[in-house]
């Protein structure tokens, strides 16, 4: 209700299809690039065996579990192929939706969840379920992230535990001034919210 009654105009957009090619492009391309193009960009900077040094020193083992088997069945070259073909269709999509609803950005939440304790490292409770940790926080942020929008995250407060949430915002293709101005614009209506707590010292 804040941002209506600063004049933001709110228009529901729907996107059936993109959560699915989000899914199916996203963790080929980002799996692919990462075992060829990262290891080519560091080893120019005299980096070597960076990868094992990558995965030894994660700490979520979720994400060191698909990083492993990322190295022990690496994403073939048609997969890869094929998920830049599916980008370049979210593509389409996002102009498409900026194009016909006219709006400056799509706003959402960041995340599906607040941050769960430490050791919900393989699975979250989502809408009743158990899904896995990694893609139930990152889906929100996905499509613009795989599809080479701008996107900002701004913290509008804390949920009922005192955890952080945010709202994002996703731009059109080439509208990172503006979309900064929009985010800013959305900040000084909403405020940043208070802090959340710090956590107790442990007694020694």
């Amino acid at each position: 209700m804040q941002l209506r009654e600063a004049g933001v105009e709110l228009i529901d957009v729907d996107l059936p299809t993109l959560a699915p090619l989000s899914h199916a492009a996203g963790f080929a391309i980002v799996l692919h690039e990462f075992l060829i193009d990262l290891p080519a960009y560091l080893q120019a900077s005299d980096a070597r065996d960076v990868i094992k040094r990558v995965l030894a020193e994660v700490g979520s083992p979720d994400v060191a579990r698909i990083i492993q088997a990322t190295l022990d069945q690496p994403v073939p070259e048609h997969a890869y192929r094929l998920a830049l073909e599916q980008r370049r269709t979210m593509q389409a999509l996002y102009r498409d939706c900026f194009r016909s609803q006219g709006v400056d950005a799509l706003i959402f939440p960041t995340t599906a969840l607040t941050a769960r304790p430490l050791g919900e490292d393989d699975t979250v409770a989502l809408r009743g379920e158990r899904v896995p940790t990694f893609p139930a926080f990152a889906r929100n942020a996905d499509g613009a992230s795989i599809a080479g929008l701008p996107s900002i995250s701004i913290p509008v407060g804390l949920s009922e535990y005192g955890l952080p949430v945010g709202l994002e915002l996703d731009g059109p293709e080439g509208s990172d001034r503006r979309l900064l101005q929009v985010a800013a614009s959305l900040e000084t209506v909403l405020g940043r919210g208070p802090r959340p707590p710090r956590p107790p010292r442990p007694h020694h």
